[in-house]
């Protein structure tokens, strides 16, 4: 019988809180109302944030003729949006970095950004109108490994060191059977707690599904699946290419796409990627 989310949560105990700064910029930048200084002054009182904000505004993505000195500079630089994409993938790499499930904490970071940025390439490259949200899904796809890796650290490491070692074992179903449940559905009780958005929710516990995302949400989910699978093609990650073959096809069906159409694209995504950069190292 499938584990319930009310089990779910009590196996797993309390969650790793949104850090208050953070879920402070999301209610700021999600009401119409609010002004730039009241951002700049929520967003000041956390150092390592105001640094990676005035980095990014600062790097060749947005070439800028002008150095950016200041906070509102900045934001006025960025926008909300991006703002706001900084924040949580601050918050997230955060969380990545806390795990200790014997994988490199750094790898599972890069890996999860680079699925973000490789999503969100694709979206804009398909004119896909959602492509901050599928960036923000991308950067949250995994994350409930790491709050695995946080909470069970011992049996949790002791499994991921057994797929590492055996790529034809499946990660998804030996969680399964160790825990109960898998990362996907760790990673959903997670988005639930912090209120992200219902389509940041559905992708991650979706990601290895697509097709199985909510109508309104699928598209979001197929294009972190690409992000997913060009992230492993270029080895940044633990596991195979061929590991996610099942949601790619899901994907590429989702997005009315066939292979060779997926190939014609993938020049432009990777000079997106490249790009794209400056976002990696600012975070």
């Amino acid at each position: 019988m499938p584990i319930t989310p009310q089990e779910l949560i009590r196996n797993l105990g309390d969650l790793p809180p949104l850090p208050q700064v953070a879920a402070q910029v999301l209610r700021i930048v999600g009401d119409p109302d609010s002004s730039t200084d009241e951002l700049q002054r929520v967003v000041s009182t956390d150092q390592a944030l105001t640094a990676q904000i005035l980095k990014i505004a600062n790097s060749a993505m947005f070439g800028m003729m002008r150095e950016v000195k200041t906070l509102t500079q900045a934001i006025m630089t960025l926008g909300y949006s991006t703002i706001k994409s900084v924040v949580i993938a601050s918050s997230a790499k955060n969380l990545y970095n806390r795990g200790s499930s014997g994988l490199q904490e750094r790898l599972m970071w890069e890996h999860a950004l680079v699925t973000a940025l490789a999503g969100r390439a694709y979206s804009r490259q398909l004119r896909f109108a959602r492509s901050e949200e599928v960036f923000l899904a991308g950067l949250m796809h995994d994350i409930g490994k790491s709050v695995m890796g946080i909470k069970f650290p011992d049996r949790y490491g002791a499994m991921i060191r057994t797929v590492y070692n055996n790529e034809q074992l499946d990660t998804l179903e030996l969680e399964l059977e160790t825990f109960g449940f898998d990362h996907t559905m760790v990673g959903e009780a997670l988005m639930k707690s912090w209120n992200l958005a219902q389509s940041i929710e559905q992708t991650v516990r979706w990601h290895h599904e697509p097709m199985d995302t909510p109508p309104e949400n699928r598209s979001i989910t197929a294009m972190v699946a690409l992000g997913n699978q060009l992230a492993l093609e270029l080895n940044i990650g633990v596991g195979k290419p061929e590991s996610l073959a099942h949601p790619t096809q899901q994907a590429l069906e989702i997005l009315n796409l066939t292979p060779e159409l997926l190939e014609g694209h993938r020049e432009a995504i990777l000079q997106a990627l490249e790009l794209d950069k400056s976002l990696i190292t600012g975070l």
